[in-house]
């Protein structure tokens, strides 16, 4: 029998993460049992806890030796900067914890190893605004960490996400398949339209202000002097929200996250202005911290009023309908975009009108029913036409092409793809004409065609990675994996299969990563591995029936009872 990897995991952290700290040791022990048993390794937690354990103390040279020892260095960051450390202040460490990860990092720089991991515990935008002492300088840390990439960076919500943290990273270095420090963590952080939105939200809040100063220089009585001074604050405050928000937009769309998080934070506290509120929103959905999207709109209600019959009520209404659907709580979404579609009926707001019926539509297409979701489609696309809303249209023709895969009617669905594809060519929109070349692949797939289909999918790869767009490029790897799958090649099919995995995993898609363990599934059935298939289908099964994919439930059960026990 050959003797089992040791892996030593070192876990450094301030005092507020003892509940981390447990569940550090628990998932290690856990891992054992399971992933390292058939893995051959053996991972042993490390920390202070095992150094007091034995010498009776604590004593940072003995807790030193194991830094010097491990192989991974696992750094969880909250609130705390760590114990103050009299005895490292000579060397310029104001914590025992940061001198911990500079001695991890020191013998990183000079031997490429350990394996650095910093976890951070989530933090409410509120909190970084306004940071106390401590927290300033975790915040300043994780800034100078990212910029870096020297370390990889990830943040985590609750205990179960830290745990399925440790379980993933601990696994993908055992197997050599850990990810790179330097990997994009992000989608496209904003529209590249928001500078342009800021620079004209800045011009008028300078004259806002401008305006203020005047009112308040010609005004005479002491009441009317004291309401133009409040007037000027106000103008100048919303003044520094716009500079702040723009500043974050920056640093958002240069990929700069947790700088773009600071700056947004700091922006946004305390602003009515419904444009930076829509602004933040957007930049929170998209980095997937859907509590503080939904916590700005609202806010975004409070100030436009929930029952008022507006364009910005409507608009609020709405997004919550699409964070609903993201988390895939369909009626709760389905509620939203009726209530958002309620209020732009009445005075025929088409435009707010098409978008709604659209959303529906997407919902429907989820639940899968076809003909109410073509229904909502033919009603958005009618008013996109009337308006001559190009884009609006290329989403529409996008969708009923899906619909007609779905139905496998290829010609029709075809025919829907490439009137997408030749509108969103003439807009120049990247994202979408990377869409539809997916689509089409997938149709060439569906066919048989796989020269064609590859090549489809790789012009939509090259643009989502130019992009940045992650969840186009997992989309993409899954479709090529799937591919090379079909030619037999099952090595390079995995290949691709693991990187669209490891995106959807990182993204937090449940439907992407149950079609992943579907498709992986299927590699392990073609090697004759049936354990591992059935395990692979029955992952894959859970999390679409989590999601409500009824049809794809279906097919995997199916796989699963003709596989046997």
């Amino acid at each position: 029998m050959s003797k089992n990897r040791i892996i030593n995991v070192f876990i450094a952290s301030p005092c507020d993460l003892a509940i981390e700290r447990r569940a550090f040791k628990d998932t290690v022990s856990e891992l054992n049992k399971g992933f390292g048993r058939g893995a051959t390794v053996e991972f042993v937690p490390l920390g202070w806890e095992d150094a007091l354990s034995q010498v009776g103390r604590r004593s940072q040279d003995v807790i030193n030796q194991d830094i010097d020892n491990c192989d991974v260095f696992v750094l969880v960051m909250w609130r705390r900067w760590g114990q103050k450390a009299p005895d490292a202040k000579a060397r310029g460490f104001g914590s025992y914890t940061e001198e911990e990860f500079y001695r991890a990092l020191g013998r990183l720089e000079k031997t490429k190893t350990p394996t650095i991991c910093a976890f951070f515990k989530h933090i409410d935008a509120g909190e970084m605004a306004s940071p106390g002492p401590d927290l300033k300088k975790v915040l300043r840390f994780r800034k100078k960490l990212e910029q870096s990439k020297q370390v990889i960076w990830r943040g985590f919500k609750d205990e179960a996400s830290f745990i399925g943290e440790i379980d993933k990273h601990l696994a993908a270095y055992a197997k050599g398949e850990i990810q790179s420090a330097t990997e994009p963590i992000s989608e496209t952080l904003l529209p590249d339209s928001a500078i342009k939105e800021l620079k004209k939200l800045r011009k008028e809040a300078k004259q806002a202000v401008q305006r203020a100063e005047k009112a308040e220089q010609t005004a005479k009585g002491a009441t009317a002097r004291a309401e133009t001074s409040e007037k000027l604050a106000e103008a100048r405050a919303a003044q520094k929200s716009v500079n702040l928000a723009e500043k974050a937009a920056k640093a958002a769309l240069e990929g700069k996250l947790e700088e773009a998080r600071q700056d947004f934070a700091k922006a946004l506290d305390g602003t009515t202005n419904l444009r930076v509120l829509c602004l933040g929103f957007e930049f929170f959905r998209r980095i997937g911290e859907l509590d503080e999207a939904e916590r700005l709109l609202r806010r975004w209600l409070s100030v436009s009023g929930p029952e008022a019959q507006t364009a910005d009520t409507a608009a609020a209404h709405g997004n919550l309908g699409m964070l609903e659907l993201t988390r895939e709580n369909l009626d709760a979404a389905e509620a939203s975009h009726k209530k958002s579609l309620a209020i732009n009926e009445k005075p025929g707001r088409l435009e707010g009108m098409a978008s709604n019926y659209g959303n529906l539509g997407l919902i429907e297409q989820k639940r899968e029913n076809l003909d109410a979701a073509e229904a909502y489609h033919k009603k958005s696309l009618a008013i996109n036409e009337k308006l001559g809303q190009l884009e609006g249209m290329a989403t529409n023709y996008g969708n009923l092409g899906l619909i007609e895969q779905t139905r496998e009617n290829l010609d029709a669905a075809e025919a829907y793809h490439k009137k997408s594809l030749a509108i969103n060519e003439k807009l120049g929109q990247l994202e979408g004409m990377a869409n539809q070349y997916g689509n089409l692949g997938l149709i060439e797939q569906t066919r048989e065609n796989l020269d064609a289909a590859e090549a489809y999918q790789k012009k939509s790869l090259a643009i989502n990675e130019n992009l940045g767009g992650l969840e186009g490029m997992a989309n993409a790897y899954g479709n090529l994996g799937v591919i090379e799958q079909k030619r037999e090649k099952l090595d390079a099919a995995e290949a691709y299969l693991k990187k669209s995995l490891s995106i959807y995993e990182k993204l937090g898609r449940l439907e992407g990563m149950a079609i992943q363990y579907c498709n992986h599934g299927a590699i392990a059935k073609q090697r004759a591995n049936k354990a591992e298939a059935r395990r692979l289908w029955k992952l894959s099964l859970d999390l679409f029936r989590k999601v409500g994919a009824k049809l794809r439930e279906r097919h995997v059960q199916k796989w699963l009872d003709a596989l046997g026990e």
